[in-house]
């Protein structure tokens, strides 16, 4: 009896740490892209130099944390943000302004939902 016990409190320990690891590593790489989406409209709005640079950053965060992201949460919000992240190196090839800082709101936007949907709060829990 006392085993099965020590087994199921490892078991409960083991579960609430893989879910706190996975928040935190949501909300760091949320946070992290969403810093490198409002760089990038900041660099396009300006019109800086540095939109290219902004540009590689936000595909290199992506393609680092979609994996792992892609285990964690349901695809339908990855998916519209994959395509949304992968239209800017398209509109920074085309110079097109306008789409490039649509696309980095609708980015925004969707990195914001998907953080907000997975935030563990007692209204996303009941």
């Amino acid at each position: 009896m006392k085993l099965r016990l020590i087994a199921a409190v490892a078991l409960l320990v083991i579960a609430v740490s893989a879910a706190v690891g996975a928040t935190l590593y949501l909300e760091h790489s949320t946070q992290r892209m969403t810093e490198a989406l409002e760089t990038a409209l900041e660099a396009a709005l300006t019109k800086s130099p540095d939109w290219k640079a902004a540009t590689d950053e936000v595909t290199r965060l992506w393609e680092r944390s979609s994996s792992f992201l892609h285990v964690l949460l349901p695809h339908m919000n990855l998916n519209e943000l994959e395509w949304t992240l992968g239209t800017l190196p398209e509109y920074l090839e085309q110079r097109d302004h306008a789409l490039y800082i649509e696309q980095c709101v609708r980015g925004l936007q969707c990195v914001k939902t998907v953080r907000e949907m997975e935030r563990p709060t007692l209204g996303n829990i009941f």
